[in-house]
């Protein structure tokens, strides 16, 4: 069973607004722009080209059961679709939300915060279905490059610190395309082994007619 992984898209403001009669204070940004590719780098030194195809999440928008939460905290969530005080608004940038803050501690504190500027990251969770690895050049070097065609949404959150830095892949997709490298590799292998012995039966033979 594949796993949630997180990613955060950085440098990107979250947009504060809020209503003359102070009833509803909103929040919102990018949790992801598409066909972006970010360098990741995991906790066992491994890295690659990670992208989100324009759409990936379009089909789990409409199960509509995606929660906001405060920095992945389920214990303290800020809104949800179903609710209407979680909204995703796709377009052909990325995947735009908007979250109404609930008038408690913790919405309170985030509302603090994010309008203050210490919080200026979203993050989000998301199950693989659908990913297709190759390798690329990189600046001058060849990497990884994953790309994500389809997957299902679980929860935004906005972070205070990148989920980057602790990436990991739970799918078994990136090992599998290593294993098809490395098969490939030695079926060329074989193949060059099989090319050479042939051309020495063919010269054996030729030298063969000759005496």
């Amino acid at each position: 069973m594949k796993e949630k992984e997180l990613r955060q898209l950085v440098n990107e403001r979250i947009e504060v607004r809020e209503e003359q009669n102070q009833e509803r204070r909103t929040i919102g940004g990018y949790a992801l722009k598409y066909n972006s590719p970010t360098l990741i780098r995991d906790r066992w030194g491994d890295e690659w080209l990670e992208e989100f195809a324009q759409g990936a999440f379009d089909k789990s928008i409409e199960k509509k059961n995606q929660k906001a939460l405060w920095n992945h905290d389920s214990s303290k969530p800020l809104g949800s679709v179903k609710a209407g005080t979680l909204r995703f608004i796709p377009d052909i940038t990325g995947l735009h939300y908007e979250i109404d803050l609930p008038n408690n501690s913790w919405g309170n504190d985030v509302y603090e915060i994010v309008k203050r500027g210490d919080v200026d990251g979203s993050s989000f969770g998301f199950i693989p279905i659908d990913d297709v690895w190759s390798k690329v050049q990189y600046e001058g070097r060849e990497v990884y490059k994953r790309s994500i065609i389809e997957a299902e949404l679980i929860e935004v959150s906005p972070c205070t610190f990148p989920a980057y830095d602790s990436s990991s892949i739970s799918s078994r997709s990136f090992q599998d395309f290593k294993d098809s490298l490395k098969d490939l590799q030695e079926k060329q292998e074989l193949r060059k082994k099989a090319q050479k012995i042939n051309l020495e039966i063919i010269s054996m033979i030729g030298g063969i007619k000759n005496e």
